[in-house]
């Protein structure tokens, strides 16, 4: 498949760009002025000077790991004579220590960027002159999880507030066995969790798709149609997927006719944002036209010759068109469920970006050697996306965080939480037959 936009390549007419702009109080001022006429050779001392032209150059001071030390002084009383001794800060708890700003750092590099914990021990060492070693590491992350435990507390109270959630699950390698991270996520926030398991027991340890009452966004995996109490809205970047191999490699007519069809619903949902749904004629249109299509796929089925059996027990087998005809037919509601409401996005990419960061995190990384491990990056990660999408400046969130004062969620009303949900995306042009 191959996936083309009008848009041309580079930037968009209109885009305000992004370049290093100039300051009005720079930190130093360097002058540069002639000392001795080109001409006579005279001396330029006395002359007034004009500025003429200025350039800005912007740099990194070298950077020196600051020491601090703290001295507990005692006083006696004038008066009475009893002795005092002053206090050490909250924070300021062994005779040698490191601050806040340089443990925010190690769980930035680790849990943002994914560096693996050697390599950033050597960029500490190079850059920082700071000696961090990976027990360090761990134990900053050990307190780092411990602190985080109020802001999960209140992201998952913040999730399931949310109207609209979107669900997704990939394979993480952890004790050299395979196990899974579940996300849970809205444009607000994001909750990541690891499990042994895959399924039910796994959603159920996240507490999360249990109690909601909103819709969840997800793909066709069976186990999320489990949980009854929320309304589901299936991802459509799936099905126009399937429906591209079914039209060109099972040659169903069909398919394409709803491939174009999903497309075009979501366009009509694009122009009518603004009045915050379809019209009534035109959403009857819609699931009349969606049902004329399934019609056509169940006869084009008819008339065909049953598949190969496998010679296995079990369910009978079907062709790979039937199966994704089906779904479109008994999911209908699901499928069209980003026409009916618009609070509910098209696709489920919401979710997909916000799990391809763990999947970056184990190809640059590798896996986790205990669980402890991979559970703790999964709350670390939470948080830092999280900021992200508060648009909070991360490193300073996270200096609060392994300080024991983490940034936590306010409880947003219905309302608002509708509000922030984002518009319909449009889908991109494909060409068939690529």
């Amino acid at each position: 498949m191959r996936i083309e936009s009008d848009k041309k390549q580079g930037a968009q007419h209109g885009h305000a760009g992004r370049s290093l702009e100039a300051v009005r109080t720079p930190d130093e001022i360097v002058m540069h002025t002639p000392t001795a006429c080109g001409g006579c050779g005279s001396s330029l001392d006395e002359a007034n000077a004009t500025c003429l032209e200025t350039r800005q150059v912007f740099d990194i001071p070298p950077i020196k790991t600051k020491v601090t030390e703290h001295r507990i002084e005692g006083k006696t009383c004038l008066r009475c004579g009893k002795f005092e001794e002053g206090k050490f800060p909250e924070n300021v708890k062994s005779p040698v220590q490191y601050g806040n700003r340089i443990r925010a750092l190690v769980a930035y590099f680790s849990h943002q960027h994914f560096v693996p914990v050697a390599r950033v021990c050597e960029i500490f060492k190079d850059v920082f002159g700071a000696p961090i070693s990976p027990g360090t590491c761990a134990n900053i992350d050990k307190q780092l999880f411990e602190n985080l435990a109020s802001f999960e507390e209140g992201l998952k109270d913040h999730l399931l507030a949310s109207p609209t959630l979107h669900f997704d699950e990939t394979g993480m390698r952890c004790r050299k066995k395979l196990h899974w991270v579940h996300v849970a996520s809205s444009n607000e926030a994001t909750l990541y969790t690891m499990h042994e398991k895959r399924g039910k027991e796994a959603i159920e340890a996240a507490d999360i798709l249990p109690k909601f009452t909103g819709i969840a966004v997800h793909d066709h995996w069976p186990p999320y149609f489990s949980y009854t109490n929320a309304s589901h809205a299936l991802c459509n970047a799936h099905h126009l997927r399937e429906l591209i191999f079914a039209d060109e490699h099972e040659k169903e007519k069909w398919a394409k006719k709803m491939f174009d069809q999903l497309v075009q619903t979501n366009k009509e949902v694009e122009k009518h944002i603004e009045q915050g749904a379809l019209p009534d004629k035109l959403l009857k249109e819609v699931k009349k036209k969606y049902q004329e299509i399934i019609a056509e796929g169940v006869s084009c089925h008819a008339s065909l010759p049953p598949p190969l059996s496998t010679g296995k027990r079990g369910r009978k087998k079907q062709w790979y068109g039937k199966n994704l005809l089906d779904r479109l037919n008994n999911k209908s509601d699901c499928v069209l469920r980003f026409a009916y409401d618009f609070l509910v996005p098209f696709t489920n990419n919401q979710a997909e970006r916000d799990i391809r960061m763990v999947k970056v995190k184990q190809k640059v990384s590798g896996c986790f050697r205990t669980l402890s491990g991979g559970v703790s990056f999964c709350r670390a990660r939470s948080y830092i996306s999280t900021a992200r999408k508060q648009k909070w400046n991360v490193l300073d969130s996270l200096s609060e965080a392994v300080h024991g004062i983490p940034r936590l969620l306010t409880q947003d009303t219905h309302l608002q939480a509708i509000a922030a949900q984002p518009l319909p995306v449009p889908v991109p042009k494909v060409e068939w037959g690529t």
